[in-house]
């Protein structure tokens, strides 16, 4: 059974059905622990895919039957390990709401981009990479491998024609009655019986007489007619012609023969084709050198096992969807997988690889004790990130987003809505790039979602995103972004009261754009042009520069406390960033609020434990042993992370996908989306100091201000100079002017018309000549204010 902690027995799957296309739909049996999932790529006692896996109580030679050894050999090792490739297929289910929104509400679907992948694709994909990165030691043991090989089929091809000569001289003579005649005649007992072995004796005559007859009659013939056309050709002078045309197919028989002898002189105990050995530069992965690593930890009760003749390995097997071995442990009393954990850098010192290539977690099983060992074939510090997960596709917020992939190769997500966030590391760690992702991840998702983002390294890091941010603010002077911020978390904390009260009416009044009636806001709702609540996110790099500023610092600290509190249920998602974690950098009154938690590279362990969770650094949870491409080295961690993605979950390891370099592209995507879906608003279109959802001065009032007297339409520009000598600075463009107004008033989808009329003196150009126009027209500005003010109460 695979749970008990002092046993442990060989499994071998049953053929599998043909018609099973799933990983593992079997019904557990008893000794199965495991749920069924498609992510299940553990081998189970009952039908599997995958190959074939073994599981070896130790590291020694035992009585084990020819068939169930790994590679069918009778002098195999039982701790020789199969090289197979594990079906490791990911989750291809889309994620489906069947709740219905009210009105014409269209929530996209989120295309994952690892549910397009072939899941054959996953493990030839890592076998390609690890071909290259291993190129020269491939090269080098494929080499040897042949040349090993073709020797050996040399002494194949002679033994072969040894064995054939004996076997047809045997068949000829019919040897094998000749030892059931002498057996007949009493060799086992030692009695002779003489009537028997004769009898035996003339019975092996007559055989000898038909097989020779046999024999005869078949090489005669073909030498009969072989000396026949030879004959036919020197007569007719026909030689070279039929030389011609016999030449290849002597050549193909010769081949042949060459071959089926070599196929003859075979070890049949032995695998025919060569097997190549595994191209990485470091020690194996077996039962023994597993085991070995793991007492290397000092763990007594590991010690004792192992006393006692047993390994404390369950089963090793290939993944290649993780790029790797993996290594079951059994589950021995008195050892928690946090005291494993605790000695990952010394099990990776005991395989020879580094801490980034050796990864140990809980196994699915939940029983304490019951550690997966990941042996990865390839340093991740030397291979690059993968790129941005969306590239050309959509993007839904409300669902969570592919963030970067874990050890495994799984896709790890973040999820905005009902949390908050918290990311640290050191200078040039991967942080900004991090906070680029999830700002662009907000901007792509043009009709759900707003970003709003201050910046206080004023150093341009997020310059591009002011073309899609409702809110920026990033200015050199850290008095003036502070300023900015206070007034922006004002604005919010106004918002977030308005959403309060609308969440409490669509409860009360059992809207069916909630879930089960909960006062909390949903993609369903955040689509719903009439309520204008999309999903906010909120990003602030370096807060501790704010919290600590002399004029604005306090309210800024008092201000994000309560949002962090009372926000998450209104679509606010605040993602705060600092390369410090002390206490008194980022109050605790703020830093323990967040759920989701990020640390990538930590210069010691107070920082590790305040981000990550105390006993983090003891538990194996260290930030600190990310590599930064020191001089020399080739690798790389930045952009790696510890990642904790919900209340009380367990940190992950992360490598984060990489997004610097398609940032115009994707804010080009996403500026595009929102001009055509309306959506700009805010910093976008030019409203720099009014961040406020509602704004106290809206585009739709300034342009009514604008129509005097008895004006019942004006052109386009007539109306911006009007409204930019009212309000300097405001809009900075008439385009901007027209974007917010659409924006403003989503059911006015064409907020210019042709307007003919002579124009006003005050006209940039052309005063008092008649002119057609784009223009807006009073009536309709009328009404698109009046939808407003009954939209907002």
């Amino acid at each position: 059974m695979r749970g008990t902690a002092i046993m442990t027995t060989a499994r071998m799957p049953f053929p599998r059905d043909p018609r099973d296309h799933n990983n593992d739909n079997d019904p557990d049996t008893p000794q199965d622990t495991r749920g069924d999932s498609p992510a299940d790529t553990r081998p189970d006692t009952g039908t599997d895919a995958g190959g074939e896996v073994v599981a070896f109580p130790t590291g020694r030679r035992t009585d084990t039957p020819q068939d169930t050894r790994p590679d069918n050999r009778p002098d195999a090792r039982v701790d020789t390990i199969p090289d197979t490739t594990r079906d490791t297929r990911p989750d291809t289910q889309p994620d489906t709401d069947t709740d219905d929104a009210e009105g014409p509400v269209a929530v996209p679907e989120l295309v994952e981009p690892e549910r397009l992948t072939w899941s054959w694709a996953v493990g030839w994909r890592h076998k390609a990479r690890r071909l290259w990165v291993y190129r020269r030691r491939y090269a080098w043991n494929t080499f040897i491998v042949l040349g090993a090989w073709s020797a050996r089929t040399v002494g194949w091809w002679f033994r072969g024609a040894y064995r054939s000569v004996r076997d047809f001289t045997g068949f000829i003579d019919d040897r094998q009655a000749l030892a059931v005649a002498n057996q007949a005649a009493g060799g086992l007992d030692g009695r002779a019986d003489v009537d028997a072995w004769l009898r035996a004796r003339a019975e092996r005559h007559r055989e000898l007489h038909d097989r020779r007859k046999v024999v005869r009659s078949r090489l005669a013939l073909p030498l009969v007619l072989l000396v026949a056309v030879w004959v036919a050709a020197r007569w007719f002078d026909q030689v070279e012609v039929v030389r011609a045309l016999t030449a290849p197919a002597l050549l193909v028989g010769w081949v042949a023969v060459g071959c089926w002898l070599v196929y003859y002189g075979r070890t049949v105990t032995a695998p025919f084709w060569p097997s190549f050995r595994e191209p990485s530069p470091f020690p194996a992965v077996t039962n023994d050198s597993v085991t070995t690593a793991l007492l290397a930890t000092g763990i007594g009760q590991l010690k004792e096992l192992a006393k006692n003749g047993r390994s404390p390995v369950d089963v090793i097997y290939r993944d290649d969807a993780a790029g790797g071995k993996v290594a079951e442990t059994i589950p021995v009393p008195g050892v928690t997988t946090e005291m494993l954990t605790a000695k990952a850098v010394v099990i990776a010192g005991a395989m020879k690889r580094p801490p980034a290539m050796v990864h140990l977690s809980q196994a699915p099983t939940g029983v304490p004790g019951h550690v997966e060992i990941l042996f990865l074939d390839i340093d991740p510090g030397r291979t690059k990130p993968r790129r941005f997960a969306y590239l050309g596709k959509p993007v839904c917020v409300g669902k969570p987003c592919t963030i970067g992939y874990d050890a495994r190769n799984k896709p790890v997500r973040w999820a905005l809505p009902g949390s908050n966030g918290i990311t640290t590391g050191t200078p040039g760690s991967g942080k900004t790039a991090y906070l680029l992702q999830l700002a662009c991840l907000a901007a792509l998702d043009a009709e759900g979602a707003q970003l709003w983002l201050a910046d206080f390294k004023g150093m341009g890091d997020y310059d591009e995103l002011e073309r899609v941010a409702h809110f920026y603010a990033a200015d050199p002077d850290t008095t003036d972004t502070a300023r900015r911020l206070r007034d922006a978390l004002l604005a919010t904390k106004k918002e977030v009261a308005r959403r309060r009260v609308t969440l409490t009416r669509l409860k009360r009044e059992g809207s069916a754009l909630l879930d089960n009636n909960a006062a909390a806001l949903t993609d369903r709702l955040a689509r719903d042009r009439r309520y204008s609540m999309p999903w906010v996110l909120f990003i602030i790099d370096e807060v501790h520069e704010a919290l600590a500023d002399p004029i604005y610092g306090k309210e800024i600290t008092e201000l994000l406390r309560d949002l962090m509190k009372i926000g998450r249920a209104c679509g606010l998602h605040v993602e705060i960033a600092s390369q410090r974690t002390d206490a008194d950098s980022i109050p605790t009154a703020i830093s323990t609020l967040p759920i989701l938690r990020v640390a990538f590279h930590q210069n010691g362990q107070p920082g590790n434990d305040a981000i990550l969770g105390t006993g983090a650094y003891k538990r194996g949870i260290d930030a600190t042993a990310f590599r930064r491409g020191a001089e020399g080295s080739a690798a790389d961690d930045r952009g790696s992370c510890w990642f904790i993605g919900s209340e009380g979950g367990q940190p992950v390891r992360v490598r984060t996908t990489f997004v610097l370099p398609d940032v115009k592209r994707l804010i080009t995507t996403a500026h595009d989306r929102r001009t055509k879906a309306g959506t700009l608003t805010g910093a976008a279109v030019g409203l720099i100091e009014q961040p406020e959802q509602a704004p106290a001065h809206s585009a739709l009032d300034d342009v009514r201000t604008v129509f005097v007297h008895d004006e019942i339409a004006l052109h386009g520009d007539v109306i911006y100079r009007r409204v930019a000598t009212r309000h300097p600075g405001r809009w900075k463009s008439q385009a901007a002017l027209m974007a917010a107004l659409k924006a403003e008033a989503p059911g006015w989808k064409s907020p210019t018309v042709d307007v003919s009329q002579v124009r006003p003196a005050d006209a940039p150009n052309d005063a008092g000549i008649e002119r057609t126009r784009k223009g807006i027209r009073l009536a309709h500005l009328q009404d698109a204010i009046t939808e407003r003010d009954q939209r907002n109460g």
